[in-house]
């Protein structure tokens, strides 16, 4: 069937929901369309620029009746820096929308019919809560050496003063270094900051989480909400309680938090990951704890769950990507009575909790957390249980 739409074609749509990644969703003659920065309930003039088989991508043009949801931006270069987008939305609708997307991609990619999902947990704040940013750095239209995010169409340089969901003092470094020239000129392509913290100075970076204190490389992955990640920690550990007396591995363990919170000092624990030096926090971390049975492996996933012994908990926080097929298939055999599944993306997500339920488990529980307001990310805590 042809599309009823067009390139260039200018339309009046009235939104009626917003798809995971903050595209407003409309219709034409059954054609879907989506529409970024719209909410549902606005009524909007929008130009198509992509026509496919099954859907039409427009860009907006202007707003003709506001949703009661829509309030003004709080940052300047909103809709064109690539990192926001529900700056536009009340702080309570986007909450609504990421759990309502949650739900959503566990009933239609999942095929879960009722998929057991609670109450979205939300960030204690919307704006100054992300602990670390990655600035690019290259030249702009002139010549001159600037650095900023890359912008919605993920190929241009935006050249922002400040961002407003960072911590304050990264806002402070991230300014220094753009009004030293020499700092310009001798930054990397990838300028990593953490909350403080100077820029120039490398090595490992300390975070406290509750009373825990860890040790985290300085260019290696850790939680961006500083105000919501021990509560996330916390609920990942009391989900592993129900078997404290079995090993538990940790798949994609990073520097080894989520082990931190979830094991008892005297139970064993294999942690996993790809990274060398977040495998070395990890060891270094749980040795300072306390934790003497301990082991960890640089692999990916697929190529060492074959060489273990079975485990009574697995924790698993891949990739935004998810988990590979071999590697669900290789956490199964492990004979685990309880997977606990941490993701960024309900999508993936969804689809591994199916691999996993066609292996005999059953979703017990599903845990949204607003980790990241304001961007389209929401973080997720799935539990899988197998029947004895």
């Amino acid at each position: 069937m042809s599309s009823p739409l067009n390139v260039g074609d200018r339309i009046t749509l009235e939104i009626e929901g917003v798809a995971f990644g903050g595209n407003g969703i409309a219709r034409v003659d059954g054609m879907v369309v989506f529409v970024p920065f719209t909410v549902d309930g606005d009524v909007v003039e929008a130009e198509v620029v992509r026509v496919k088989r099954s859907y039409c991508a427009a860009e907006l043009r202007k707003i003709l009746v506001p949703s009661s949801f829509r309030i003004d931006p709080s940052c300047e270069w909103y809709s064109v820096c690539g990192g926001c987008r529900y700056q536009h939305v009340t702080g309570d609708h986007e909450l609504a929308l990421k759990e309502r997307q949650v739900q959503d991609a566990f009933e239609r990619i999942g095929k879960f019919p009722q998929p057991p999902i609670k109450p979205i947990i939300p960030s204690p704040a919307l704006y100054g809560y992300r602990q670390k940013a990655e600035f690019h750095r290259a030249r702009d239209a002139s010549g001159v050496r600037t650095a900023g995010f890359m912008g919605v169409d993920g190929r241009t340089l935006v050249a922002v003063d400040r961002c407003a969901i960072l911590d304050d003092s990264i806002n402070e470094e991230y300014r220094r270094v753009r009004q030293n020239r020499t700092l310009m000129q001798q930054a990397p392509a990838r300028m990593v900051f953490w909350s403080n913290r100077s820029w120039e100075a490398e090595g490992d970076v300390t975070r406290r989480v509750g009373h825990r204190e860890m040790i985290v490389p300085f260019r290696g992955f850790f939680q961006a909400n500083a105000l919501l990640v021990e509560r996330l920690a916390t609920l990942v550990g009391e989900a592993c309680r129900e078997s404290r007396e079995e090993t538990i591995l940790d798949c994609c363990c990073g520097s080894g938090l989520f082990a931190l919170f979830a094991a008892r000092r005297d139970q064993a624990v294999i942690g996993i990951d790809v990274d060398g030096e977040s495998l070395r926090c990890a060891e270094r971390n749980m040795e300072f704890h306390g934790f003497s049975r301990t082991r960890f492996f640089r692999s990916p996933l697929e190529k060492v769950l074959k060489k273990l012994p079975p485990v009574g908990t697995v924790i698993l926080d891949p990739p935004r990507t998810g988990a590979t097929p071999r590697s669900i298939d290789g956490i199964a055999a492990l004979g685990p009575s309880r997977v606990v599944y941490v993701s960024c993306d309900p999508a993936t997500q969804a689809r591994d909790a199916r691999r996993f339920a066609d292996h005999g488990f059953v979703l017990k529980d599903l845990q949204p957390l607003d980790m990241f307001p304001r961007t389209m990310h929401v973080e997720t805590v799935a539990v899988l249980e197998r029947p004895s």
